[in-house]
This record gives structure tokens, C-alpha cells and sequence, in this order.
């Protein structure tokens, strides 16, 4: 069965929700000024300014401010940033009213904590983009595509290029897409929100580590059992990551990933300069011999 994709729609509200880190006031009032210009309501999270060291606010604030955005009917939800936080309270989140009014929560990074167990706990696809507080830095491509994806105007349709230089391990696979920041998949392992990752094309993207601590994320899901029945690995831009570990990086790829299951690197999506927006849950194609990775309904 697949998944199902509600897509914005006409005049339909955005609510914008603070569940990791704080937010920096300046980048907030432009995202939220970006936001409004799509002539929609724009509905903030109570605690959407609130700063408790590297939180946005007391964990049950930040709960109670999500809980304000379903109890206005808000179902198209756009987390304001990443950072940390998101894990301290999966614990405590409305799953079930969350998968009944079909919440659709937009963003990256810390929201991969809770992208992935939101679609496969019976949700509606959800989106893997830049967050708010980044909408500023946009360049045409990326915000045509997120408004493009959100109104379903990317159903069926080429969601990544891919070309020869990116292309690790051939192949042809067709599964769910999932995944997101490693270092987040690798905290939920073990836990009641690791994804499952069977039959799955799974996305990874990371920032900011040395290779050593990449071998180790990796080998974190390797040996977890959480990559044994992917159908496809695929991976971002490695983003202010040490320099020369790409040529490694592939070999983990290679050494992480099933025999024989095609393996990409280098696609613009996670915390590099582009961060293209593809739907998380939803059935994708990847096939490297069109050099294509398609949306299929």
C-alpha cells in the first residue's frame, strides 16, 4: 500500500513549532516573513521564542507548544530549527491525535527524530526540508521546490539527478523513502522510534564530524541490524566534514550497505548549501542507469 500525501491546500494554515533548540530572532522574523507572503496563516507555537540554554523552553513547554498547534487544527507543521531536543520527548508526544489529523511536519536535522516513526505509525508522508529559520538563505531552485512539493506538484515526478560521479554502486531499487541525519538515526537505535528500515531507500546526511565519528554513526546502524534489508543507500553532501574523507566515506557506504544494493553519495539534500526537499514515507524509484531517483504514486 502506499503512502498517502496530502498537499497544502488553498489557504490552508502553517504552524510553526519549537521542539529542539532556540531559534535566533533575526533569522525567525525573516523565515516567518517568508512564510507570510504565501498569502496563508501563519500560526506560531507559543514557546516559538523561548530559550532555556540550548532548548527553545522546558520540554513539557515545548511539548504543550505543539499540542497548542493541533488544538487549532494546524496539520501542515514546519519545525523553526534543529539542533537538539527532539528526543528528550518522543516520549510524551501525541502520536495517535497526530496520525488522525494527518500532520504533515516539515523540516531536517533533529526533526529526523520525528519524520521517520510519524510516517511509518500509520501518518501521512512527511516532508524532509530546510527549516525555517533558514528560509532566508534560500536561493530560487530550493524554494520553488519545497512550494512545489508541498502544493503536490512533484507526485511522479524526478526528485534528484544523479550522475556518474555520484554513483557508488549501480542498481535499481524501489522502496520507502527514509532516513535523515545520521547521527540522529544512530541515538534512536535501540529504541521504540528506530525506523524500520526494511524494504526502505534510505536517505543519510551529516554535518560537521570528523571521519572517524562517521565510521562510527555508520557502524552504529551496521551492526544494529538496521541496514540489513535496505533496498538502496543513499547519501547527502557531507557538510564541513574533514577534508579528503569522501573517498572513505564511500568505501563505509560500500562496506554499510547489503551486497549488492545500489549505493549514491553526494545528492543536495541535509545541511550543505543546497537542501533539496523529498517526501519522507513516500514510494520512491532510484535507478542509476537513468540517473534518476523518482516519486512514484
Amino acid at each position: 500500500m502506499l503512502e498517502i500525501f496530502t498537499p497544502l491546500s488553498p489557504d490552508e494554515p502553517i504552524g510553526v513549532v519549537a521542539l529542539s533548540g532556540p531559534a535566533d530572532p533575526e533569522k525567525l522574523e525573516c523565515g516567518l516573513a517568508i512564510l507570510r507572503e504565501w498569502d496563508r496563516p501563519v500560526i506560531e507555537a507559543p514557546n516559538l521564542r523561548q530559550c532555556s540554554d540550548y532548548l527553545a523552553g522546558p520540554d513539557d513547554r515545548r511539548v504543550e507548544g505543539l499540542q497548542a498547534l493541533l488544538d487549532q487544527g494546524v496539520r501542515v507543521i514546519w519545525a523553526v530549527r534543529g539542533g537538539y531536543g527532539m528526543t528528550r520527548v518522543l516520549d510524551r508526544l501525541p502520536w495517535e491525535q497526530m496520525v488522525e489529523a494527518n500532520v504533515m511536519l516539515i523540516g531536517y536535522s533533529d526533526a529526523t527524530a520525528l519524520l521517520n516513526p510519524l510516517a511509518l505509525r500509520g501518518g501521512v508522508v512527511q516532508v524532509h526540508g530546510p527549516v525555517v529559520t533558514e528560509l532566508s538563505k534560500w536561493d530560487a531552485p530550493d524554494f520553488v521546490r519545497m512550494r512545489a512539493l508541498l502544493e503536490g506538484r512533484l507526485l511522479d515526478s524526478r526528485l534528484f539527478d544523479i550522475e556518474g560521479p555520484q554513483i557508488v554502486r549501480p542498481g535499481r531499487a524501489v522502496g520507502k523513502a527514509l532516513g535523515g541525519n545520521l547521527s540522529l538515526l544512530a541515538a534512536l537505535a535501540g529504541t521504540p522510534w528506530a525506523p524500520d528500515l526494511r524494504g526502505a531507500v534510505v536517505f543519510i546526511e551529516e554535518v560537521n564530524e570528523p571521519l572517524y565519528r562517521l565510521d562510527r554513526l555508520l557502524t552504529q546502524l551496521r551492526t544494529s541490524g538496521m541496514l540489513n534489508d535496505v533496498k538502496a543507500l543513499i547519501s547527502g553532501d557531507l557538510c564541513g566534514c574533514e577534508a579528503g574523507c569522501d573517498t572513505r566515506w564511500r568505501q563505509l557506504l560500500m562496506e554499510a550497505a547489503p551486497d549488492g544494493v545500489p549505493v549514491v553519495h553526494g545528492l543536495p539534500f541535509g545541511h550543505g548549501p543546497a537542501n533539496l526537499a523529498f517526501p519522507v514515507g513516500a514510494v520512491v524509484e532510484l535507478d542509476t542507469d537513468d540517473g534518476a531517483l523518482m516519486w512514484r504514486t
